[in-house]
């Protein structure tokens, strides 16, 4: 199959891409002759979720200052010197990190230890865990609330002074929910009541009806303190959607419902250009805050099997993937050139819920997103980024060797701003600290969702390297059209082959004999497996180039699968797509 000698505008077995697709054809080689055995057969290595995870436990240990009492740095420039606050020396003073960090970085990345952890099962940076999330619960006071002075917030306008912070509250419950639900202790869902008692009691009502008239403002005497993102939507409902989901309260579920009623109503007057239109569009600023609201109500409709929230959200969805990518990149503000991970992170889980809810197609983005733009934002010091270090810092080489030797600290995380192209934007390269646990959020979210277990079966979602007490999933992706299952539990199972394979030709088999498809919706189904059995799917993989328009600018995106494996034009600096897999992180099984 080819379409090389002209352009076509989304052919049906490419459904997900937008922009027009040129130069279509199969990979040469992608569909295996026959089907051996996996012992027999050469698997080449795929990019690895949990050494991923394990790299970014390294990030999550040495970002906080513990001279600071562990204090997390959020301001992480990695071209500057020093490339983030350091710890103070006789000839290099200490100076304060943005206080950003308090209320907001710190909180992402108490939970991002808990699911990192969770992946890696490594021990590394106990000691900054605890301590972070001692101060996190030190700022809950009696009425349930986070109170601290508005940094987060970005309060400079007026004298910070400690108010009640929906965002900080919102995101201490869910560092507790998941802290609970690894650990199975549930002894803090009592305080995890608490926060929610404290976020139900700031609504107002109308008609049965919950909104925040202050929005994401902080509050206090009674009344809603104007900051700069008073006027987005609060976003609450993720956390008080995942209370109720593990604990099964009914009245915080309930509560739930009211509140989403009360976004889609608009009954948030103060929104200005930050509203969301019917059609899911807004402008303003900050597009992860947007995501991060409509997130709360996608899960909340998939849960309740509400078609009236998951329409809402995904209108949302569908208006950022028309303003980014399909593989990940969406740009900090509507109209930005740069991206924010954050927002990458809320779309990836917005995708994993639009599956969940029945719209299988979106598991592709899922993979997508973190075959593509977390993969390539993992930072390391690579010898791409020591040259254009020194090249910076050509006029006091000492210091260059000193900077680069700091940025190893720094090792794990994810970059924060990438353009289209590129690792770095306008000569800069920024790790601010809200991005990196988001992005390991992101890795969890492909983790967690690799395979998923219904009453009617267990379902294989992803193609990614993934070992369960159901099966062991292995993914031959990106170049090889093959998915393999060792099955663990005998019972019902489901493969999903790319939304894009040609259905005509996705093949079964049971061992190395080849079966009847059995399609099940987007799934192949595969009657009784037994222990031991290893149950596979091949299909065709697509090579194919996409030219889209992102941020004013056309560019060319080179495909294999769902894979990005170039981009014209390329970026100076350190270029993305360059290194599609780094061997010392791609491992096998």
């Amino acid at each position: 199959m080819k379409a090389n000698s002209k352009e076509c505008r989304q052919p049906q077995n490419l459904l997900g891409y937008r922009g027009a697709i040129q130069e279509l054809e199969i990979v040469a080689g992608s569909v295996p002759s026959e089907v051996r055995p996996l012992a027999e057969s050469v698997n080449p290595p795929d990019i690895s979720l949990t050494d991923m995870a394990a790299r970014a436990m390294h990030y999550l240990s040495h970002n906080p200052m513990e001279d600071s009492g562990y204090e997390c740095r959020f301001d992480v420039a990695l071209f500057d010197y020093p490339p983030s606050m350091q710890p103070a020396t006789s000839d290099r003073p200490k100076s304060r990190d943005p206080q950003i960090t308090f209320g907001d970085t710190e909180c992402r990345m108490s939970r991002a230890f808990v699911l990192m952890r969770e992946m890696s099962g490594s021990e590394e940076g106990r000691d900054a865990e605890e301590a972070i999330r001692t101060r996190i619960l030190s700022y809950v006071r009696d009425d349930g609330l986070s109170w601290l002075s508005p940094y987060c917030l970005n309060c400079s306008d007026k004298p910070c002074e400690p108010c009640a912070l929906n965002w900080t509250t919102g995101e201490t419950l869910a560092g507790i929910v998941e802290r609970s639900v690894r650990t199975g202790d549930r002894a803090p869902l009592t305080l995890a009541r608490k926060l929610v008692d404290g976020l139900m009691n700031l609504a107002m009502w109308d008609t049965g009806r919950a909104y925040y008239p202050g929005g994401m403002g902080g509050w206090r005497d009674g009344e809603w303190f104007v900051t700069r993102y008073a006027d987005n939507y609060p976003c609450i409902l993720e956390p008080v959607v995942r209370y109720a989901e593990v604990t099964g309260d009914r009245e915080v579920m309930d509560f739930a419902e009211a509140f989403a009623d009360g976004m889609i109503a608009d009954l948030q007057t103060n929104l200005g250009d930050n509203r969301i239109q019917s059609d899911g569009s807004f402008g303003g600023s900050n597009s992860h805050v947007h995501a991060r609201a409509a997130l709360g109500v996608l899960h909340l409709g998939a849960r309740t099997q509400n078609s009236r929230y998951i329409e809402w959200a995904r209108r949302v969805y569908d208006f950022l993937i028309s303003q980014g990518t399909d593989w990940g990149w969406f740009p900090e503000s509507i109209g930005r050139i740069n991206s924010e991970t954050c927002a990458t992170g809320d779309m990836t889980e917005m995708a994993s819920w639009l599956a969940l809810a029945g719209y299988s197609r979106y598991w592709d983005d899922v993979e997508r997103f973190v075959r593509n733009y977390i993969y390539q934002a993992q930072f390391f010091v690579t010898p791409a980024y020591e040259a254009l270090y020194r090249e910076v810092h050509k006029d006091r080489p000492e210091q260059a060797e000193d900077g680069i030797r700091l940025a190893h600290d720094f090792e794990g995380g994810f970059v924060a701003r990438l353009t289209p192209n590129g690792l770095t934007m306008d000569s800069r390269m920024s790790m601010m600290g809200c991005c990196p646990p988001e992005g390991m959020r992101t890795l969890h979210i492909s983790w967690r969702n690799v395979v998923t277990e219904s009453p009617e079966g267990v379902f294989v979602n992803l193609s990614f390297n993934r070992e369960v007490p159901q099966a062991r999933i292995v993914s031959f992706a990106p170049d090889v059209g093959r998915l393999t299952v060792v099955v663990k539990k005998a019972g019902r199972f489901f493969l999903r082959p790319p939304s894009w394979a040609l259905r005509t030709q996705v093949r079964a088999y049971r061992g190395t004999e080849e079966v009847e498809p059995l399609w099940k919706g987007d799934y192949i189904k595969f009657e009784e497996a037994t222990e031991d059995e290893e149950l596979t799917i091949t299909y065709p993989v697509l090579r194919f180039k996409q030219k889209v328009e992102v941020g004013g600018q056309t560019y060319t995106y080179h495909w294999v699968g769902n894979t990005v494996t170039g981009v014209e034009p390329s970026s100076e600096g350190l270029p993305l797509f360059k290194n599609v897999l780094r061997p010392e992180i791609a491992t096998q099984m």
